[in-house]
């Protein structure tokens, strides 16, 4: 068995004569000109085409059903979806006539391996897929949201998995930013109970995927909202939930798995289908309006503020939290039981920051300066011009607190008890356990009498 990565949720899964291939979308602008594919890719299509023997489309989402490209297919070629009547009159309206709808754990014959569905609890009739070939397996879990026991079952019906994709992205933080919710929004229960799934299925091997979209254009705002996680962290949060066991891979256009006899073989960029192409980059997740924050007047204030930001975290902030966390004060408690990593984000002006982080994940607080922390989670951006007049007492700290000097938000998931977990509490209630250590520190701490 061989699949290839080919870019957001499409894969193509070879075994035998079969070449089944899962959600395409050949467009690397579609929707109307509202998304593009994230790498940009160069795509042979008709060799893709050549090789397609069955295609399934996992649900009747725009970014997973797209009829332009089911269109360049035959209408003779099956095509498997789940059981919703709007997506099954789509496709036959589309001309197609070989249409199997599949019921949870239904099963297809292929020519040489089989298909069978697996089941969702989102409001959408959608499903996943598994393509099986003698003991050789692929779980693809698409947008589908699934409790444990969908994983346990998998693996009962299946044996062993050998490889399975596990969606890493939350759906309504957009949603959430439009409607006026900002960053309180995550849907993590979902995320953590489909990683467990994928955690009971014991696959050999397994990756993050489904986050290969952004918005184009004029729509390319929205990116800020959108995508919480990157492959990399949620690569490094089943790592630590499953150990050794299971093999954990971040994937790209292009890149292969070779299954057979219960061994996988990952092999980066091997792909003739699909290679990644220049783009712009992506704004990153970051659910705030930097415009908002401030920066410092000159090159002379960024050195000031550059070195005295660094002795105060240093000499100050960090001593003080780890005082709480050794009396167990309640106050930082929830920073070290979440696993987290704050990174502090100090605007300057023009686009510059200066970036320093404390690890809370260790027996003692780590403070980490001058860069960018890969598993931070919470997040304080800080305007630079209130932090330098507070610093030189030149103003109070209720230029944070009244005026709205710095912002906060979080994207804390961890694993707590052999389980990856969300907090157990969102929005106001979590943001009262999680008090900002710098800004907290000079509203509340005991600052040395120095002016500067």
């Amino acid at each position: 068995m061989r699949l290839t990565v080919l870019g957001h949720a499409s894969v193509l899964v070879e075994t035998g004569t079969d070449g089944v291939l899962v959600d395409p979308i050949f467009e690397e602008v579609y929707a109307s000109g509202t998304l593009c594919q994230t790498p940009r890719r160069a795509l042979d299509a008709e060799a893709v085409i050549a090789r397609t023997t069955a295609l399934v489309v996992t649900h009747i989402h725009l970014d997973h059903f797209h009829p332009p490209t089911l269109a360049r297919f035959p209408r003779t070629l099956p095509i498997v979806v789940p059981a919703h009547e709007p997506l099954v009159k789509a496709v036959r309206g589309l001309g197609f006539t070989a249409v199997t709808a599949l019921a949870p754990w239904q099963r297809l014959p292929l020519a040489r391996g089989r298909l069978m569905a697996t089941p969702s609890d989102y409001e959408l009739e959608e499903f996943g897929i598994a393509v099986v070939d003698g003991a050789d397996s692929y779980w693809h879990m698409s947008d589908a949201i699934v409790a444990p026991d969908v994983g346990a079952r998998v693996r009962e019906e299946l044996g062993a998995v050998s490889l399975a994709s596990v969606k890493y992205q939350p759906l309504r933080t957009l949603i959430a930013y439009q409607r006026g919710l900002a960053s309180t929004m995550l849907d993590r229960n979902d995320l953590t109970t489909s990683f467990e799934a994928a955690c009971a299925a014991a696959p050999v091997a397994l990756f993050p995927y489904y986050s290969g979209f952004a918005f184009h254009g004029e729509h390319a705002w929205a990116n800020r909202h959108i995508a919480p996680y990157r492959a990399g962290e949620i690569a490094a949060l089943l790592r630590e939930r499953l150990g050794a066991a299971t093999a954990v891979h971040t994937v790209g256009p292009g890149d292969e798995f070779s299954i057979a006899g219960g061994d996988v073989a990952y092999a980066r960029g091997a792909s003739a289908l699909v290679r990644p192409a220049p783009g712009p980059d992506v704004q990153p997740w970051e659910p705030i309006d930097p415009a908002t924050l401030p920066g410092v007047a000159g090159l002379a204030d960024v050195l000031w503020l550059t070195l005295e930001s660094r002795r105060v975290l240093a000499e100050e902030v960090l001593p003080w939290v780890q005082a709480h966390l050794d009396a167990a004060s309640g106050l930082f408690d929830c920073y070290r039981a979440f696993k987290t990593v704050w990174q502090c984000v100090i605007h300057l002006g023009a686009d510059r920051r200066l970036h320093h982080a404390i690890d809370f994940r260790g027996p003692r607080a780590a403070l980490f300066v001058d860069h960018e922390h890969p598993r931070a989670n919470v997040f304080s951006h800080v305007s630079g011009g209130c932090l330098q007049r507070v610093l030189r007492r030149e103003a109070g700290p209720e230029v944070f607190w009244m005026a709205g000097g710095y912002r906060l938000y979080e994207k804390i998931l961890y694993v707590g008890d052999g389980a990856i977990r969300a907090p157990p509490w969102n929005g106001w209630e979590l943001f009262e356990r999680l008090p900002d250590p710098l800004t907290h520190y000079l509203r509340r701490g005991p600052r040395p009498d120095r002016h500067r």
